[in-house]
């Protein structure tokens, strides 16, 4: 920087110095200019397309939603019809994303998710069940949860190492286990027609619910939580799962048309109550979405809010139900 000049004796009775503006006190006199002042700092416009879009009362952006939908309902749909084998391998992908997610998320607490050993004792769940049945994959949930255990001790934290144990089997059970119960009902008989079933009764209540509540929408059923659930959507839920319970249940298994309507009115219950947790989880880790992964849908989590929790249910009332028991999930 420049060395401050030495003050300059101004004689007596002489009119004082002008004071230079900031701008201009680096110039000298005679110039013949004056640095104009700095103009007003004008707010940033937003650019063409910045504006926050408004979907109306659909919410999202329908379009695309539709097109990942179509994309993965047949992607999924096809890897069970022709060779279901490949569909723990569609598993094992998503699995492994929601988890990220998840980890992603829950960090936004202050917590440390142990995402190397919960997504490793994932997948190890998932081949597990395949491969071994239920007694494999309850030695593989084990030995997982023992390893985030470990891996917590071998990485010295100074925080609070508890709470960090807790989200990390809190994540493993969420995920990897009920993700793990799907892949289980496709090694029993007719397995790939089970989880079609299941899934088919997951997304006919998301999508029952969705038309309904915009279409009539009137009466949140807890707003604090989701505001955008109603009981007008619940209702196309019921509606929507009924149907196709009655039709895979007649068509597909030759059970008791009464069988479906069961998984029709329970289904879209536990679904729902799926979408209310993660929506709690949301609201008190301020996100919207848990990705941004899906245009349309948000992240993997947004979409399997309502698959997981449903997963333990199904596979019970698949144990107990007429023309689904012969199946022999239990």
């Amino acid at each position: 920087p420049a060395e401050a000049a030495e003050p300059v004796a101004v004689p007596a009775g002489a009119p004082p110095r002008p004071v230079l503006p900031p701008a201009t006190a680096g110039i000298p006199i005679g110039h013949g200019f004056v640095t104009p002042p700095p103009r007003p700092v004008e707010p940033p416009q937003a650019e063409v397309g910045e504006a926050p879009k408004d979907y109306g009362r659909a919410g999202r952006n329908l379009p695309a939603a539709i097109g990942v939908g179509v994309v993965m309902g047949g992607s999924v749909l096809a890897s069970l019809v022709f060779y279901p084998p490949s569909f723990v391998l569609i598993a094992l992908v998503g699995v492994s994303l929601a988890m990220w997610e998840l980890a992603n998320a829950l960090s936004r607490s202050g917590a440390h998710v142990s995402r190397t050993p919960v997504i490793a004792a994932s997948a190890c769940m998932l081949v597990a069940a395949y491969l071994g049945g239920r007694e494999a994959l309850w030695v593989a949930f084990t030995a997982g949860a023992g390893a985030v255990l470990l891996f917590t001790l071998l990485e010295r934290r100074t925080g609070n190492a508890v709470r960090d144990v807790c989200l990390s089997l809190f994540a493993l059970t969420y995920v990897g286990l009920s993700a793990s119960l799907i892949v289980y009902l496709l090694t029993l008989d007719s397995g790939n027609l089970l989880v079609i079933c299941f899934l088919a009764l997951v997304v006919g209540s998301d999508i029952g619910g969705y038309i309904a509540g915009v279409l009539f929408g009137k009466h949140p059923i807890a707003p604090s939580i989701s505001p955008k659930k109603s009981w007008e959507g619940y209702a196309g839920s019921a509606l929507m799962s009924t149907a196709v319970g009655v039709g895979m249940a007649h068509w597909a298994f030759d059970a008791p048309i009464w069988t479906g309507a069961v998984l029709g009115v329970l289904v879209p219950a536990f679904a729902t109550l799926g979408d209310f947790s993660e929506s709690m989880i949301k609201r008190d880790l301020d996100l919207k979405d848990m990705g941004s992964l899906l245009p349309g849908h948000g992240g993997i989590m947004d979409r399997l809010d309502s698959i997981l929790p449903t997963a333990p249910v199904v596979l019970i009332l698949f144990s107990v139900l007429p023309g689904f028991v012969d199946q022999g999930p239990l």
